[in-house]
């Protein structure tokens, strides 16, 4: 299953960001497998498409940080599989 894994910095002191900064220079992510990882530009957060195989998967990748980011977590899907589920749900209103 996809997610995006969207965060926000909580502690955004020198001390905050230098402590995270040495924890994640030495992190192996996983057991969830990273799609693409990203920063924000003003430095506050980033997001990252996820793939995990349960949420117990993704809460294990994500555990580590939770003293350091707020994470926000959203099932995603592929476009054509998006499309496809809202045409035959429109599909479904019509024939009601």
């Amino acid at each position: 299953m996809l997610f995006q894994v969207a965060w926000d910095f909580i502690d955004l002191s020198e001390a905050g960001t230098k402590r995270s900064l040495q924890l994640f220079s030495q992190w192996q992510p996983g057991p969830a497998q990273f799609q693409g990882f990203y920063g924000f530009a003003d430095g506050v957060g980033g997001f990252a498409i996820v793939e995990a195989a349960s949420a117990a998967d993704l809460a294990k990748t994500t555990a580590p940080w939770t003293p350091f980011l707020k994470f926000s977590v959203r099932p995603i899907l592929p476009i054509q599989e998006s499309a496809q589920i809202g045409v035959a749900a429109a599909a479904w209103r019509d024939s009601k």
